[in-house]
């Protein structure tokens, strides 16, 4: 398994250099699938490197909202979602929180039950690469997100990679425990928000790791509780105070 991991880190290392001139779609705003090979977007020769993990020919599809007020000379910032379910869209309550912070969502399609672990991790690593072929973007408000837990160690080796720079844990999270990570002092650097609430069965455990990334010194981290019931996903107003946490650190 660390093997694999390793294995991921390198890819993941290699992608960042990597950008191919997808050729141009026409630019729409709104809600729109986006599909692209891997070959389109990083290339044969690095589509091969995974092609293990994700055929050359797969076609992956993405679930992508655009502020209607996108404009490339104020390019907005993107928010990448892991959705345990599959589907990878934005809640249409949502809409209006991207539309005010000028944020781009952009959720992997599954077309599969239970993908590989890495195969959700590559995806969504490759999900800013598929934007940038159409779209500018801010890549200093890079963000990534799951609900839930089965999205959530995707997120753990996304978030130790150097593009992300914030995370959002809803419903979930997750901690290293004794064995500190390689990367914790970049981890130290980025942004977490943990959002749980009265009826997540998993409240304590998101407390506890909360305070947890607090002790090992983590100190950009927010706890946001729902006092009433918290969903499958957190109120509108709940995402926006998540929103607003992350891009406060381009105001410190």
């Amino acid at each position: 398994m660390y093997a694999r991991r390793v294995l991921v880190a390198l890819i993941l290392t290699a992608i960042a250099g990597t950008h191919m001139a997808v050729q141009a779609q026409e630019v729409l705003t709104g809600m729109f699938h986006l599909t692209h090979t891997t070959t389109e977007v990083v290339g044969p020769q690095m589509a091969e490197a995974f092609s293990e993990i994700i055929p050359i020919d797969e076609e992956l599809q993405w679930q992508v909202y655009v502020p209607q007020t996108y404009r490339p000379d104020r390019p907005p910032g993107v928010f990448v979602f892991i959705d345990p379910k599959g589907w990878g869209g934005i809640p249409d309550k949502w809409r209006p929180v991207f539309d005010r912070h000028n944020l781009i969502w952009i959720g992997w399609k599954m077309n599969e039950r239970n993908p590989p672990q890495l195969k959700r991790v590559l995806t969504t690593r490759l999900s800013k690469d598929a934007l940038e072929a159409d779209y500018a973007v801010d890549l200093n408000r890079l963000y990534v997100g799951s609900a839930g837990g089965s999205a959530l160690t995707a997120v753990n080796v996304l978030i130790s990679a150097n593009e992300f720079v914030g995370a959002v844990y809803m419903s979930g999270s997750l901690y290293w425990g004794d064995t500190k990570p390689p990367q914790l002092d970049l981890l130290r650097r980025k942004y977490h928000v943990f959002i749980t609430g009265s009826n997540d069965e998993a409240k304590q455990t998101v407390r506890r790791d909360y305070e947890s990334y607090k002790k090992d010194g983590i100190e950009n981290a927010k706890l946001i509780f729902e006092t009433g019931r918290l969903r499958d996903m957190p109120e509108p107003e709940h995402i926006d105070e998540a929103i607003r946490y992350l891009d406060s650190r381009l105001t410190r």
